[in-house]
């Protein structure tokens, strides 16, 4: 089973979002039992376009559906070597017809006491908690912090989130460039694309070579309808009519379906299809380098 934790040299890079959309086609198309949780304090956007409430707001009707669950909850169970299958997902929100877990984030807003009950255990417990999942994707906070470097050095993988700005990529290749090399793989995601930008993601690859190839290194477009869902709080019903998945959970034979979208796609300049081919080629990626892809995989890898 495999660790991924997504993390950005600053916030506001599409972190969030990017794990969304990679979480969901894991768990919704190649059929991956996933794990989502995060380790911020505030200001964070995993659970509002899942579930339409966020775990960082306080106001007491939007706290009953977090209540008892939660990462809170997943370390107690660890610290008592009680963190089985059936615990965890108590500790999780799922949903139908599909095998995505959603573990929110503390309720804990003591930094200091997050660090003493929370943030030491984390690390065990998801140790433990990847024994019942597929792929565990973990949010993790941006920039120089000390838990998510520690989360970085056991994940399987690292998804660094960068924009196409020029501050953003020169701070991030001379802050933390070197850095990088003790980790064992890295995904580079250049979130909210444009391909028309000078800093696209085939300049960027000529210009930092060293870190970046293709094999390594995806894009997710700006798409209006993926941020109208994540508003709306339907970013899993996006993901689902796009790939005609039925109510009941089932293919409904899109395999051939699929596979002409992502090859019309490539020629056409019809945003929803791009940004789902570009995502699709990022999970496929990804899934290479984790070794977790099968021979029968739906999706092929294409486009950027």
């Amino acid at each position: 089973m495999s660790k991924l934790v997504f993390w950005s040299p600053l916030h506001g890079q599409g972190q969030t979002s990017n794990l969304h959309i990679i979480g969901l086609i894991m768990s919704l198309f190649h059929k991956k039992r996933v794990l989502l949780t995060q380790t911020h304090l505030s200001m964070n956007n995993l659970e509002g376009p899942l579930v339409g409430k966020n775990v960082d707001i306080n106001e007491i009707d939007d706290s009953k559906i977090f209540q008892d669950i939660g990462l809170d909850a997943a370390v107690m169970f660890s610290k008592m070597n009680l963190l089985m299958e059936k615990v965890l997902e108590s500790c999780c929100i799922t949903f139908p017809n599909s095998s995505l877990l959603l573990m929110p984030g503390t309720k804990t807003r003591s930094l200091e006491t997050f660090e003493r009950d929370i943030g030491n255990a984390i690390c065990p417990m998801i140790q433990k908690a990847e024994n019942y999942v597929d792929i565990v994707m973990i949010d993790a906070n941006s920039g120089k912090n000390d838990l998510s470097f520690k989360l970085m050095s056991m994940a399987d993988l690292v998804v660094i989130n960068l924009s196409q700005r020029r501050y953003v990529l020169n701070k991030f290749f001379d802050e933390y460039g070197e850095d990088l090399k003790e980790y064992k793989k890295v995904f580079y995601i250049l979130g909210n694309y444009d391909n028309n930008s000078g800093y696209n993601i085939f300049n960027c690859r000529r210009k930092h070579g060293r870190y970046i190839n293709k094999f390594n290194s995806g894009v997710i477009p700006y798409s209006s309808k993926y941020m109208d869902a994540q508003n709306e709080s339907n970013i899993m019903g996006m993901v689902k009519e796009w790939f005609r998945i039925n109510k009941y959970g089932e293919g409904n034979k899109i395999s051939n379906l699929v596979k002409k979208k992502l090859k019309w796609s490539r020629y056409l300049p019809e945003e929803n299809d791009y940004f789902f081919n570009q995502a699709c080629s990022c999970v496929s990626n990804i899934m290479d380098m984790l070794n977790t892809n099968k021979d029968n995989s739906l999706v092929k890898r294409s486009g950027a």
